[in-house]
């Protein structure tokens, strides 16, 4: 696992995974592949200059309530998971999503399944790690 900041966040990633920064978004993915990446993205809920206390988590609590999701709580944050069908792709892809809220930071997880893939070794090996980042996820360490 690697060990990767955003913002004032952690997050562990699968080392056989390759990663890259887009717009503050950490993008991790196969190397010499674009196939299955995973999309990591941290927002922080700030009022006069400071995260706001579980503001993040309460909005995370609401939105899985709201759509019958299952909420997972964990020792420092909440998390819910959803799919869908995604627009783009071979007929039947997928959007994979987590939302984890943590404090005052949010952040979303989201990846593209092809269809064609969907059933592949690659693609469970990929959201198998990505349930192990989610998990993963923390404030940043003050050294």
């Amino acid at each position: 696992m690697n060990t990767f900041s955003i913002g004032n966040v952690e997050i562990d990633i699968a080392g056989y995974l390759d990663t890259r920064i887009e717009d503050g978004t950490l993008v991790a993915f196969f190397p010499e592949s674009d196939f299955a990446n995973a999309r990591f993205t941290v927002v922080t809920v700030m009022r006069d200059g400071g995260e706001v206390p579980r503001a993040a988590e309460k909005i995370m609590e609401d939105r899985a309530a709201k759509i019958g999701a299952k909420l997972h709580i964990e020792e420092n944050f909440v998390w819910y998971y959803t799919v869908e069908i995604a627009s783009e792709g071979t007929s039947g892809s997928k959007m994979h999503y987590w939302f984890v809220g943590m404090g005052g930071h949010a952040v979303v997880v989201s990846c593209f399944i092809d269809a064609a893939q969907s059933d592949s070794i690659d693609a469970r090996r990929v959201l198998d790690s990505i349930l192990v980042s989610v998990k993963s996820i923390r404030r940043k360490s003050i050294d």
